[in-house]
């Protein structure tokens, strides 16, 4: 016998409760949906955020003044969309949650710009993985590429040798190259042959002039004692630029006849360590808590900045203590403020240029005995810069 479905009837009461809570529910969205749209725009007026103030590297927009002219007015709402971009309420907080998120794996990788490692290491990776693909030897550089990098160094060594001008190069190693054991497995070397390998390989096979310093040796070395590049920046810490030093000096010392510049000892120099995050903290958008122990040694004797305040690309000229002794010009980037202190005051005179390209004229008007040319190793996964026309047009010998 076939069982017929009982159909049990909700009295009127509760039959109309299901709606009204949905109608409810519906309206609470709907009110929290236009509360939420006006919450920023009151809380730059009130100045929420949970974070602390912004650490971004430049300065935020500042609130336009109304317009006193019909010309200002046409503009007003530019600059005022332009204050709030940078101002609305718990900005700082919602920049904080989704670096956090990113971080820790959730959601996307932040820019690409960077590689968080063991023990709280931060490894830089511009433009994606182009440089640690040159790192782990997946991308080496054509013969075309690496023709450009010896054609650059050999007529600069050339035209300067033209001028009676010793010429020096390093590069810098990236921190990877010193530290690979804090990066996270996946990016291990698998080819133990980098760019700069080939460069150095490269000028050795054609029996080349350029006199090209090899930093690695000293730098692992130097890492047994101390730490030498910064857990949370791109570069070598102070303990990095005095290891290089001393190489630096016995390589003047060889092909500048009848000089003997002896590097100063550790001692002569304060150790310290302050609290700091570095430039690739500022990366992750987490830099309230990721900070290191930032350390410095401090000459007892100052050496000046090398510096301009007002514009960090004008070359500045320091002065030794000893007005016989050689004069340098140094073509650099940001490296050389973590050495400039221990190799400065060895010279009478020394010009600090931090630019790419050697700029002949400059170079002959300040008489220099030795040009020493640094840029850092992952410069070699970008194309070589391109000198003025004079230095391109001399012939290596």
């Amino acid at each position: 016998m076939a069982m017929t479905p009982t159909t049990i009837a909700l009295p009127l009461e509760q039959r109309m409760v299901v709606p009204l809570m949905r109608t409810m529910l519906i309206r609470f969205l709907a009110a929290v949906f236009v509360a939420s749209l006006f919450v920023p725009l009151i809380g730059a007026w009130r100045n929420w955020d949970f974070s602390g103030a912004s650490n971004e590297n430049r300065r935020l927009a500042e609130r336009p003044p109304l317009p006193d002219t019909i010309k200002d007015a046409g503009h007003y709402t530019d600059r005022w969309l332009g204050y709030y971009r940078d101002h609305f309420g718990l900005r700082n907080t919602l920049i904080r949650a989704v670096a956090e998120t990113r971080f820790h794996g959730f959601g996307a990788d932040s820019d690409g710009s960077y590689i968080a490692g063991k023990d709280g290491w931060l490894f830089f990776r511009p433009e994606g993985d182009r440089n640690f693909m040159g790192y782990r030897g997946l991308n080496p550089l054509s013969d075309e590429k690496l023709t450009s990098w010896q054609d650059l160094l050999e007529k600069r060594n050339a035209w300067l040798a033209s001028k009676g001008i010793a010429y020096l190069v390093f590069i810098p190693p990236d921190k990877q190259t010193v530290y690979p054991e804090y990066l996270p497995p996946e990016y291990a070397a698998v080819r133990h042959e980098s760019h700069l390998d080939q460069l150095i390989e490269r000028l050795h096979e054609r029996n080349s002039s350029v006199h090209l310093i090899d930093l690695r040796p000293a730098l692992e070395k130097a890492k047994q004692y101390h730490r030498v590049y910064f857990k949370t920046d791109t570069h070598w810490d102070d303990y990095g630029g005095y290891a290089a030093y001393p190489v630096i000096l016995e390589a003047v010392n060889r092909i500048l006849p009848g000089v003997k510049m002896t590097p100063r000892p550790l001692s002569d120099f304060i150790a310290r360590s302050t609290i700091h995050s570095g430039d690739l903290s500022h990366l992750t958008n987490l830099y309230y808590d990721y900070d290191e122990d930032w350390p410095e040694l401090i000459r007892r004797t100052p050496f000046p900045g090398i510096v301009n305040p007002q514009d960090p690309y004008m070359p500045v000229i320091t002065k030794g203590s000893d007005p016989h002794a050689p004069s340098l010009y140094m073509i650099h980037d940001s490296y050389t403020l973590y050495l400039s202190q221990f190799l400065g005051p060895h010279f009478s005179r020394v010009c600090w240029d931090w630019n790419a390209t050697l700029d002949g004229p400059r170079v002959l008007s300040f008489k220099p005995d030795v040009v020493i040319d640094e840029f850092l190793e992952r410069m070699m996964y970008a194309a070589a810069p391109v000198d003025p026309a004079d230095v391109r047009a001399e012939q290596p010998r």
